[in-house]
């Protein structure tokens, strides 16, 4: 009997021990599981971040892709996919297990800045930009491009970037949700006088700030047109071809009236050779076109009134065997600004030709001049080439590689 009763007590205790165990298993089991369906509920949300993602990628603008979440909603049994204001994709899972998750978009666009140049660029007067908007940093603040260079800016005067709204109320800016409002970000607000950027470099700090954008490597023209430089003959058969014009017979050969003819019929028009625009209005306001010079000296004197873009490419290897001081002298508009002429200068403004939907000086090897109190009110929406955007994960994000 006591045998008994010690190996009964004795398997009592095993018993007992073997309970709490297992109990104790159980817990470790439950936690595991659950474990398993918090992983899943992150990883199906995380795939909703992706999903909306794709989508932003494949239209470049948040109004469509909104319109195609419901896909990744009912595809991956989400609960909430959505894109807020401040371009944040939020996406939820509320199942057997429950998660939320947010990262935030940037949207770049790959042609940006008020003025792109690749010549040396030199502006004699004061200068006041209302600029591109590129990316939003924070709150009400972005960050603006006034002018992005490749090569030299010389700014003679003053210069101020204002904020877009500042001033301006009637701008309106296609970067997706930029309100009128909008203000450039602390140090993205150039206003200072005699600089040379060649010899200042931009910073966020320095009297000349990041909506001056230095790029070595800039070659904005397959950002641009969205074509390739081998695909440049494809591209004119888009545009109305015009011949420029420097010393015209009649007024009716002046060339800008070949190009108001062009403009009658398409909102493109391509310019081969040298083009006296004198000071004659360009178009009709309000109605978005381009304009392309071609391996040609442009020049303008007074004022020239054009709601457009312009891009002024010179890719000809031979364009600077042949001294340019003949062909600058042909043009009747250049006796007001000849003596300020350099020996490559290839663009001259003696006065206020704005392209309110940007310009592009694609001309290496050149010197590009403005000699006004240039006030440029920038505008992407004059452009008929909309640019396209880059959709990137803010830095810091977990797809930060």
């Amino acid at each position: 009997m006591t045998t008994l009763l010690i190996t009964s007590l004795l398997l009592i205790v095993a018993l007992l021990f073997s309970l709490a165990s297992y109990k104790n298993l159980f817990y470790q089991i439950k936690r595991t599981q659950n474990e398993v369906l918090a992983r899943q509920a992150h990883w199906v949300a995380e795939g909703g971040l992706e999903c909306g993602f794709s989508y932003l990628k494949e239209s470049d603008d948040i109004s469509s892709a909104k319109t195609s979440l419901s896909n990744c909603e009912a595809l991956l049994n989400l609960d909430v996919l959505d894109i807020d204001n401040s371009n944040y994709i939020h996406s939820s899972y509320y199942q057997l297990a429950k998660k939320d998750l947010s990262k935030k978009v940037l949207f770049s666009p790959e042609s940006y800045g008020a003025i792109q140049t690749r010549s040396d660029l030199k502006l004699l007067g004061g200068i006041t930009i209302s600029p591109d908007v590129v990316n939003h940093i924070s709150g009400n603040n972005y960050q603006c491009v006034s002018v992005k260079y490749s090569s030299k800016v010389e700014v003679i005067g003053d210069s101020k970037t204002n904020p877009p709204g500042a001033g301006y109320t009637n701008v309106t800016y296609s970067y997706p949700n930029v309100m009128s409002t909008a203000v450039c970000g602390s140090g993205y607000n150039t206003d200072t006088s005699d600089f040379d950027t060649d010899n200042t470099p931009p910073s966020l700090s320095g009297p000349v700030k990041k909506d001056f954008e230095h790029d070595p490597l800039l070659d904005p023209f397959e950002s641009f047109f969205n074509k390739k430089r081998s695909e440049k003959s494809l591209l004119k058969s888009e545009f109305e071809l015009v011949v420029g014009s420097i010393k015209p017979a009649t007024d009716e050969d002046r060339c800008a009236n070949r190009i108001n003819n062009a403009l009658a019929t398409s909102s493109k028009v391509w310019v081969v050779g040298d083009c006296d625009l004198h000071g004659d209005s360009l178009g009709i306001l309000g109605i978005p076109k381009i304009l392309v010079f071609e391996n040609g000296l442009v020049g303008a004197s007074g004022s020239v009134t054009y709601d457009g873009a312009v891009y002024h490419l010179i890719d000809d290897p031979n364009f600077y065997d042949i001294s340019l001081n003949s062909r600058w002298s042909n043009m009747t508009s250049s006796s007001f600004y000849a003596h300020l002429l350099d020996d490559n200068s290839v663009f001259f403004a003696n006065g206020a030709f704005v392209p309110t939907g940007g310009i592009v000086f694609d001309t290496p090897g050149g010197v590009t001049t403005y000699n006004t109190s240039l006030a440029l009110t920038y505008n992407r929406s004059f452009n008929p080439y909309a640019p396209k955007y880059k959709v990137q994960w803010l830095k810091g994000s977990w797809h930060d590689f």
